[in-house]
């Protein structure tokens, strides 16, 4: 199997993606795969992120809960992956099971990396904050450890001043380098 050499890849928090198409033409113009967080769609709505540019293929997962029979506030949150149609190839979508993260594995001339767009929760110093930001991270462990990837690549919104290395930015660092 042929693999890839080298590629482009953004991250960009886009606070509602339907609100910013041209930006996002412009990142696809220029990168070969495109991570975007709180893209806001609704889970019906997913489909439309393979159309934002013709070269693209897209999936993405919905943080907004639509098994109400009426939904509350406007949609939020949300992550997805754009990526070049040409990379199709070397790219398997990877089911997370978490409305935080979309993720993929790339086959390199290294080997499979393990690829996860990521929306952590904000860090507003309570015990829940504590958790949910610790269950993201556990979920990003198990899933690199029963993928057969080689490396990890988390990138995304980390909700956190990296300025500050508080408890939470501590434990991302010691988990990533752990698995690099």
């Amino acid at each position: 199997m042929a693999q890839i050499n080298s590629t482009s890849i953004c991250t960009f928090n886009c606070r509602s993606v339907k609100s910013i198409l041209p930006d996002m033409w412009k990142l696809c113009d220029s990168h070969d795969i495109v991570l975007i967080q709180e893209h806001c769609l609704l889970p019906f709505e997913l489909q439309s992120l393979s159309s934002i540019h013709p070269d693209f293929l897209a999936f993405g997962t919905s943080a907004v809960d639509v098994s109400k029979d009426i939904l509350q506030g406007r949609p939020y949150g949300g992550t997805g992956i754009l990526y070049h149609r040409s990379l199709a190839k070397f790219i398997k979508v990877v089911d997370t099971n978490d409305s935080r993260m979309t993720a993929i594995k790339i086959q390199t001339k290294d080997g499979p990396i393990l690829l996860v767009n990521v929306y952590m929760p904000v860090d507003y110093g309570t015990a829940k904050c504590t958790e949910s930001y610790t269950d993201v991270c556990s979920n990003i462990d198990a899933l690199f450890l029963v993928s057969d990837a080689v490396h990890l690549m988390v990138l995304g919104d980390f909700n956190c001043d990296c300025n500050k290395l508080g408890r939470f930015m501590i434990f991302v660092h010691s988990l990533l380098l752990t698995m690099i």
